[in-house]
This record gives structure tokens, C-alpha cells and sequence, in this order.
């Protein structure tokens, strides 16, 4: 795989990014009562819901680095070609990052 853009342009991402909860509330009630979710490109984790389990996935070296200790540990990988089992997981979820997609279609229809 090759270099992710956020392996450039995220560095100190995490010391920036304040999750928005007007955001978070809206992401808890569409995730309803799904108890696992995937998080396609999960960068830092900023939106993962921390009462579910979370299968983060992200293409990002840089991003998956600056993750908390206590976050679920990333997979590298992406939105088109996830490497994980097909119904793995209750819900799948992705935030600002849909637009860093090669193919945003086939990466929904991934999901």
C-alpha cells in the first residue's frame, strides 16, 4: 500500500482535533443499539463510540500512531477494499473521510 495523504498532512493531528458533540450525538443515535461497529477510515478515533466494540480501519500510519493508548487498535487498510470478513460487525460507520476515498462508491458499497 502505498503512502496514505495523512501520513503527510496529519502530523500532530491529535493535539488539534476536539470532537464536535452536537456530531457525536447525531453518529450515537444512527449507530442505534449495534454493539460492534467498523470505523472505515478511523484516523485518531476521535468520533469512535467508546461503549461499543470498534474495529478501526485506517489507511494512515501517521494517524493510527497518534491514537489513544486505550483506543482499539487500528487495521491499515481502506474504504475500497476492506480487509476484514464481510459481517464482521453490527454497523459500519465513517466520518470526514469520504472525500480522501479513491472511489467513494465502491467504498460505500464496500462497507
Amino acid at each position: 500500500m502505498g503512502e496514505a495523504a495523512y501520513d503527510r498532512i496529519g502530523v500532530g493531528y491529535a493535539r488539534n482535533r476536539c470532537p464536535d458533540p452536537r456530531i457525536e450525538q447525531r453518529l450515537r443515535a444512527a449507530l442505534g443499539d449495534a454493539r460492534s461497529v467498523v470505523n472505515v477510515g478511523a484516523g485518531t478515533g476521535s468520533y469512535e463510540p467508546r461503549d461499543r466494540e470498534v474495529i478501526p480501519v485506517e489507511p494512515s500510519k501517521e494517524m493510527i500512531a497518534q491514537r489513544e493508548r486505550t483506543a482499539a487498535p487500528a487495521i491499515v487498510g481502506t474504504a475500497e477494499n476492506l480487509p476484514l470478513a464481510d459481517d464482521i460487525a453490527d454497523a459500519a460507520m465513517t466520518i470526514l473521510s469520504i472525500h480522501h476515498w479513491s472511489d467513494w462508491r465502491s467504498g460505500v458499497a464496500e462497507m
